[in-house]
């Protein structure tokens, strides 16, 4: 039975979908998106592709082999009568089913739909083998195989629900799997003589047309950057949130609020008994964008990380200011605010920008005075590069002033397992970042990037203990007795090369095979000390 209706669960943050997406904007084919906020639902992915098939005569012939190919992956949601193909059911022979399970169709395990529900079962499954040679020492290396399963789906055209989950085995050297930021927060993987590690993911999301509320956990990014975003990214491990978004014509409105962590403390009572308490991490964000005309995007977004055993009234609430909520509070909380803007001045041109606050005082602008906590990155995206269909290229520049992302009260950063729940750059640092992206087919994309990062790194002595604090990491927040002036990039200059090239090939739908060479030139200038590194990567994934 084909039922067709649109699905109202959202598009997992990885989805290739998205940098189609936004190559048609940027293009000038899909009108008002935004890739700032990401994921998005099914639903609306549908209705941008009806958009882009209108135009299909505009589209060059790599184009509209990517719109077909999602054509077929989002042919619920546009309408499209199109015949999965789905290993466990018995309306199909063996040979039937071998056939397009190596074919170009869109594969599941298990495929249900009625008048009122449909639910889609995946198979999740990767064996990937890492390599890493550093100067003078000898190559080492781990191989991780996952596998799992996703279950997704809509009831009554208002419901939408996911779950996902993985399980996984280490082999080879341990340490080096674990340099890997999800692995490195992975409690499994970190517990003493295990080399097993799971992920899991899942919520609920109810579509009520113009406004959505969504409970559970999801990976999300905020933000204008290609190498990384500055307000929300993915480096951090997944959290549970409560998520309402908003959307009006040209106005679009994100709120999240979500437990980031617990601390547990141990008092010691008059009659020596023991007795432990926590208090909860929470993370609460809001934002507006709006789009105006299809020349510009701008939006706002204010987001604080905050301690208490319960939830905080005036950071549940969607619409509030949150700096006065801390002000209430008495400053203890660490609040941050952010304004980014997307210009599209051409065709195939778009210029972007992320300015975000932690602290200022306008006063000392200029004056070294370590409280103006600010960073800043913007670039340019070229499509079609040097006129050519298959290539487009990214500038960017990100900046990172001392401590920022940081706070003063332990375990206030801006964190959730000791990772940035931003970039991946530590405060004190900058990056000059160069992308090309080349798509020779719907088949194959790959990635050239080049990268020089400069961080400049607190000074510890030979015991790993702080000696100065320049504003390095974003664990340790300006103590009193620092000094009350900072300096960009004081402290041990470490500057930092990459060049790597990354590619992606599809030769079945569902069938991935993914492969990664990077090369790294660490100079570590204090020590006038060079470190070069090779890594690489061969993974093979399947979605069936």
């Amino acid at each position: 039975m084909n039922v067709s209706f649109s699905q109202v669960e959202n598009v997992p943050l990885y989805n290739q979908v998205y940098e189609f997406l936004n190559r048609m904007n940027v293009k000038g084919i899909l009108q008002q998106y935004s890739n700032t906020i990401l994921p998005i639902s099914r639903k609306e992915v549908g209705e941008m592709l009806k958009e882009i098939a209108s135009t299909r005569d505009q589209l060059s012939i790599i184009d509209k082999s990517y719109l077909d190919k999602f054509e077929r992956e989002f042919a619920n949601e546009l309408g499209i009568v199109e015949q999965h193909s789905v290993l466990f059911t018995g309306e199909q022979s063996l040979s039937e089913k071998m056939n397009k399970s190596f074919s170009d169709r869109e594969k599941y395990l298990y495929e249900y739909q009625d008048s009122n529900a449909t639910m889609y079962v995946e198979f999740l499954g990767s064996i990937e083998n890492r390599m890493k040679k550093v100067t003078n020492t000898k190559s080492v290396s781990t191989q991780l195989l996952q596998y799992g399963g996703r279950i997704r789906g809509t009831y009554k055209n208002r419901l939408g629900y996911s779950m996902q989950t993985t399980n996984g085995t280490q082999y080879g050297n341990k340490p080096f799997a674990l340099e890997d930021p999800k692995l490195k927060t992975n409690y499994k993987l970190n517990e003493p003589n295990s080399n097993n590690f799971d992920f899991t993911e899942g919520y609920l999301r109810a579509d009520l047309d113009w406004l959505n509320i969504q409970f559970g956990s999801e990976f999300q990014s905020v933000g204008t950057g290609y190498s990384d975003k500055l307000i929300l990214s993915d480096n951090a491990p997944v959290f549970d949130a409560l998520k309402i978004d908003a959307k009006y014509k040209s106005v679009k409105f994100l709120y999240l609020h979500g437990i980031t962590g617990r601390r547990v403390f141990t008092d010691v009572f008059y009659d020596d008994e023991q007795v432990e308490y926590s208090i909860n991490r929470y993370f609460a964000f809001h934002r507006v964008q709006f789009s105006l005309t299809n020349f510009f995007n701008i939006g706002l977004s204010e987001m604080v990380i905050y301690q208490l055993s319960s939830p905080e009234f005036s950071y549940l609430n969607p619409f509030s200011f949150y700096k006065s909520g801390e002000h209430s509070r008495g400053d203890l909380d660490n609040s941050l605010i952010a304004l980014d803007i997307e210009v599209f001045p051409l065709v195939n041109y778009k210029l972007y920008a992320t300015f975000l606050i932690d602290d200022i005082d306008f006063q000392k602008i200029g004056t070294g005075w370590w409280g103006n906590e600010v960073a800043w990155q913007f670039g340019v995206l070229k499509t079609n590069l040097f006129n050519f269909e298959s290539f487009d290229g990214i500038v960017e520049y990100t900046r990172i002033e001392p401590f920022v992302y940081s706070h003063h009260k332990s375990g206030n950063s801006y964190t959730y397992k000791e990772q940035n729940l931003g970039p991946h750059l530590q405060p004190n640092s900058d990056e000059l970042f160069l992308q090309v992206n080349y798509r020779s087919s719907e088949k194959l994309r790959a990635w050239f990037l080049f990268a020089s990062e400069r961080h400049g790194e607190n000074i510890l002595n030979n015991f790993g203990q702080l000696i100065k604090n320049v504003g390095g990491n974003i664990l340790e927040g300006h103590r009193r007795y620092d000094s009350d002036k900072t300096k960009f990039l004081a402290g041990n200059l470490r500057k930092t090369t990459r060049f790597q090239l990354k590619a992606i090939y599809e030769p079945i739908t569902n069938y991935f095979v993914e492969a990664m060479y990077e090369f790294r030139n660490e100079n570590l200038t204090w020590l006038s000390q060079k470190i070069n590194s090779n890594y690489f990567s061969m993974q093979i994934r399947i979605e069936y």
